[in-house]
C-alpha cells in the first residue's frame, strides 16, 4: 500500500557550508507541518552538529536519519578533483559508528584534496549496515560514466553496490530527465529500486534567493543552477514536479517516492548516552587517588607548606564521599596527574580558576594552589551530591606552552580518545550587510558597468554606520539590501576549532561521536552544547598572558616561579599598589578577598594519613 507522503533524506542545511542558509530547525518544523515521519541531513562531506539535529527532530516526533553526502574518488594516487557524490545512511548503530569512521577517514591528509574523499575501493568495502544511494547528477553513475578513463568493470561494480538509484524531479533540467530514464533502465537490469531524492538546499523560495546572494558574494557558481528547484517540497508538490518533468511513468515515480518511507522504516533508531564520561585511568582509581592524597599531604607537611590539622582529614573524607557518589574520582586523578606533569616539565599553571578553589583534594594533589582552609572557599560550589553537570576545571597556562599540554594529553591518552571541540562561524549583522552588498555590487557591475554603483564599498560602509545608529530606519531606507537580511543573518558560513577545549573520553571518539581532521588536528563533529548534552569531559587549557610574563620574569631573574606559600599575602606595599594602580591584576573582587587574609592557627595531629 502506497503512503501519500515521503521522507526528505537528501537535504542540506547551512552546515553544508555556503551551500544553504537554512537552519535545520526550519526543516524539522516544516516536516512536522507536513506530517512527515522522519528526516535526514545529508551535509556535504560532514556530519556537523548531528546531536542537536537528532535531539530536535526526536523532540518533534520525527525519526532522525544519520547520514552524509560523501565525495568519492577513483583512488588517492592521482590528485584529481573528481569528487563523485554519494549518500550514505546508517541503517543501525553499527552503521552509525561505521559511517562516523568513514567521515574521519575521508578528512585525513592522505584522503583530503579540496574535499574530504572516500575511494571507490573503500566504498565497495562498506558493510550492509550502511544504505548507499547514488545521489544527484554528480553521482559516479552519471559523472564517472562520462569521464575519459572510465573503467567498465568498476562502473558495473558501482551499479551493483548501490542499494538505491536516486531519481530527482527537476523540471527544467534535460540532463536530469535523461539521467532518470537511464537509471530506470539500469534499475530493471540490476534489480535495484529507484528512490526519489529532492536535493533540497532551501526551505522555500525566499531562502533560495538568499542562498543565491550568499553564493554570489562568495564567488560560488554552479552550472545551470536555474534549472533546479532545490526548495523543500510537500508530497503533492513533489508528485506534481515529476508529472511536469514527465521523465518516467507515474506509477514508477510514486513507487520511488514511497521508497523513501520504506527506507526510513528500515532504519533502527537509537538513544543518546547521556551518562558522565570521565576518562578511566586505572582499574582501582579510588585506591590510587587515596594513596596520592596521603603521599602529597605528607610531602606538603615535610616541606613546611602546611601544618598538620585535623580539618584536612575531615574535608578530604567528605569530598571523597561526594566524588565517589557522582563519579568524579577518576576526573580528579586525571587533573592531578596533568597539572603535576606540567610543573615537572617547567610549564607553570595558574593558582586556580573558578569553583575548584573550594576543593581540598584539588589543593593537596596540586590541581590548584589555593588552600581552602586559608581562603575559606566552599567545596559545594565545585561539587555536591546532587550535581547534574559534568565536572569542569579550567587551567591557566602561558600561551606559548599550551600546545605542549595538548600534545601531552593526546600522546598520553590516545588519539582515538582525545579530540578538539567544533566551533561554527556565523555571519554577523554588519557582515550580512557586507555579503549582500558584495553580491548586489557584482550584479550591478554585470548589468550597468562600474560607474555609479550604489553598492560600492564606500556606500556599504555608510549604510552599516547608519544601521548602527538606527536599525529600523535603515532597513526601511534600503529595502533592496534588507530584503535578504533576515534570511542570511547568523547563517553558518565556516567551521573552526574551539580556542581552548579538548575532550578526553573513556570511549573512542571517531566512531561514537564523529571526528574530522583539520590542519593536523582531530576535531569532534559536535559543538560545545552537544558535548554537555552527552556529558563528555572538556578540559579547558586557557592561555593567560599574565603567566607568560611571570614565567619569563622569573627565568630572567633566575628565581623559582612563585607558589602560594612563598607569597607574602600581607605585603602592605602590594596592597597599596593594588588600590592605587590595579595594572596587571587579573581578577579581584568582594570583601571576601580581604577577609581571607586573616591567619589561621593549626592543630597538631599524630596520624598524617587522611583517607
Amino acid at each position: 500500500m502506497m503512503n501519500d507522503n515521503y521522507v526528505c533524506y537528501h537535504l542540506h542545511t547551512e552546515d553544508s557550508l555556503l551551500d544553504s542558509c537554512t537552519n535545520y530547525k526550519l526543516y524539522v518544523d516544516k516536516a512536522v507541518e507536513l506530517d512527515q515521519k522522519a528526516i535526514g541531513f545529508s551535509e556535504h562531506g560532514n556530519i556537523y552538529n548531528w546531536i542537536e539535529k537528532k535531539m530536535y527532530a526526536n523532540s518533534k516526533g520525527l525519526k532522525y536519519l544519520h547520514e552524509c553526502e560523501v565525495y568519492l574518488t577513483v583512488d588517492l594516487d592521482k590528485k584529481v578533483r573528481d569528487n563523485y557524490h554519494t549518500i550514505l545512511i546508517a541503517k543501525n548503530y553499527k552503521g552509525f559508528k561505521e559511517l562516523n569512521r568513514l567521515i574521519d577517514q575521508s578528512t585525513q591528509p592522505d584522503h583530503f584534496y579540496y574535499k574530504p574523499r572516500i575511494t571507490f575501493d573503500e566504498f565497495f568495502s562498506i558493510s550492509d549496515n550502511i544504505i548507499k544511494i547514488s545521489a544527484c547528477l554528480a553521482s559516479p553513475l552519471n559523472k564517472y560514466l562520462q569521464s575519459e578513463d572510465v573503467d567498465k568493470q568498476i562502473y558495473d561494480k558501482l551499479l551493483r553496490t548501490y542499494d538505491y538509484y536516486e531519481i530527482q524531479p527537476h523540471v527544467k533540467s534535460l540532463e536530469q530527465v535523461k539521467y532518470n530514464q537511464m537509471l530506470y533502465r539500469l534499475s530493471k537490469q540490476y534489480n535495484k529500486p529507484l528512490i526519489a531524492g529532492t536535493d533540497s538546499h532551501s526551505l522555500n523560495k525566499y531562502k533560495a534567493e538568499c542562498r543565491s546572494i550568499l553564493q554570489k558574494a562568495k564567488k560560488i557558481a554552479y552550472a545551470d543552477e536555474d534549472a533546479y528547484d532545490l526548495t523543500y517540497k510537500s508530497y503533492d508538490e513533489l508528485v506534481e514536479m515529476f508529472k511536469q518533468q514527465n521523465s518516467l511513468p507515474i506509477d514508477v515515480v510514486l513507487k520511488a517516492i514511497d521508497n523513501t518511507n520504506k527506507l526510513a522504516n528500515m532504519i533502527e533508531d537509537f538513544e543518546l548516552d547521556t551518562s558522565f564520561k570521565y576518562p578511566v585511568l586505572y582499574d582501582n582509581e579510588e585506591a590510587v587517588l587515596k594513596k596520592r592524597i596521603n603521599t602529597m599531604y605528607k610531602d606538603k607537611i615535610k616541606r613546611g607548606i602546611i601544618k598538620p590539622d585535623s580539618r584536612y582529614k575531615e574535608m578530604v573524607k567528605e569530598e571523597m564521599r561526594v566524588f565517589k557518589k557522582i563519579g568524579m574520582v577518576g576526573f580528579m586523578l586525571f587533573m592531578s596527574e596533568l597539572v603535576c606533569w606540567c610543573w615537572e616539565n617547567n610549564i607553570p599553571v595558574g593558582f586556580c580558576r573558578g569553583s575548584v578553589g573550594g576543593s581540598m583534594i584539588a589543593y593537596l594533589t596540586d590541581i590548584i594552589d589555593v588552600n581552602p582552609l586559608i581562603w575559606h572557599t566552599k567545596f559545594s560550589r565545585f561539587a555536591n551530591e546532587s550535581r547534574k553537570e559534568i565536572g569542569d576545571i579550567d587551567l591557566d597556562i602561558a600561551p606559548t606552552q599550551r600546545h605542549l599540554v595538548y600534545e601531552h594529553i593526546i600522546e598520553e591518552y590516545g588519539a582515538d580518545r582525545t579530540a578538539y571541540v567544533l566551533a561554527m562561524g556565523t555571519v554577523s549583522d554588519k557582515g550580512t550587510i557586507d555579503e549582500i552588498g558584495r553580491a548586489l555590487s557584482d550584479k550591478w557591475t554585470e548589468e550597468h558597468g562600474k560607474s555609479d554603483n550604489p553598492y560600492s564599498l564606500d556606500n556599504i560602509a555608510r549604510i552599516k554606520k547608519e544601521y548602527e545608529e538606527n536599525q529600523e530606519e535603515t532597513k526601511k531606507k534600503y529595502p533592496d539590501i534588507f530584503y535578504y537580511f533576515d534570511g542570511l543573518v547568523n547563517t553558518t558560513i565556516s567551521q573552526s576549532m574551539h580556542p581552548a577545549g579538548i575532550i578526553v573520553s573513556p570511549v573512542t571518539l571517531p566512531d561514537n561521536y564523529g571526528t574530522f581532521w583539520n590542519d593536523g588536528k582531530r576535531i569532534l563533529t559536535i559543538n560545545m552544547e552537544e558535548i554537555h548534552e552527552v556529558s563528555l569531559v572538556k578540559y579547558d587549557i586557557l592561555g593567560l598572558k599574565n603567566i607568560e610574563i611571570i614565567k619569563d620574569t622569573c627565568e630572567l631573574a633566575h628565581i623559582p616561579y612563585p607558589k602560594s606559600h612563598t607569597v607574602n599575602w600581607e605585603d602592605k606595599n602590594v596592597w597599596k599598589h593594588i588600590t592605587d594602580s590595579p595594572v596587571g591584576v587579573f581578577q579581584f573582587e568582594s570583601k571576601f578577598a580581604f577577609d581571607s587574609l586573616k591567619k589561621f592557627k593549626c592543630h597538631q595531629v599524630n596520624d598524617l594519613s587522611l583517607v
